[in-house]
């Protein structure tokens, strides 16, 4: 009992921070995206790879890293709006010329290894991806990362998805 106090007490302050409750949670600046990307995976709770609530993917790239990976400006994104706890989310960073969108989701090995037809491996990033209609899928852990770059040849648009989805894994 002596072990779960502070834990309950912690728990009911981290609650009514989010409530919003209190000057200094009302007043306190909004995490930058890297920030949020960093306490997803580093809060001492560790990574999300195996189990946990999957990350706001709007969270774990900032416009910046959008342009430099994709060399396009970002104009607007798409949130999914989704609650924690929810087993995918996504996000879409819209572009003048294209667009960058990543979804994340829950499966299994066996899951991600069910047979497409049209499916094509791709070497260089996680144990596992494939290609397939435009998207990259990327099984991490028990994380399905599906990235999907449109705007440039299919050659570049892969390459962009893979950087994107090695960002990612790191932050996951």
């Amino acid at each position: 009992m002596n072990r779960q106090l502070p834990v309950l007490i912690a728990a009911s302050l981290l609650a009514l921070s989010g409530c919003g409750l209190g000057a200094a949670a009302k007043d306190a600046p909004a995490p930058t995206p890297a920030a949020s990307a960093s306490a997803s995976s580093n809060a001492g709770f560790g990574s999300v790879k195996e189990d946990g609530d999957l990350p706001d993917p709007c969270t774990l790239l900032t416009d910046a890293e959008v342009a430099d990976l994709t060399g396009r400006e970002v104009s607007t994104i798409d949130r999914d709006g989704a609650e924690p706890g929810e087993s995918t989310r996504y996000c879409q960073w819209q572009q003048p010329s294209g667009q960058l969108a990543v979804f994340l989701s829950r499966t299994s090995g066996s899951d991600f290894q069910t047979t497409i037809a049209d499916a094509q491996p791709v070497d260089g990033v996680g144990a596992d991806a494939f290609t397939l209609s435009g998207h990259l899928y990327v099984l991490y852990g028990t994380v399905q990362i599906d990235v999907y770059s449109h705007g440039d040849s299919e050659q570049r648009n892969l390459e962009v998805e893979k950087k994107t989805a090695q960002v990612l894994m790191a932050k996951i």
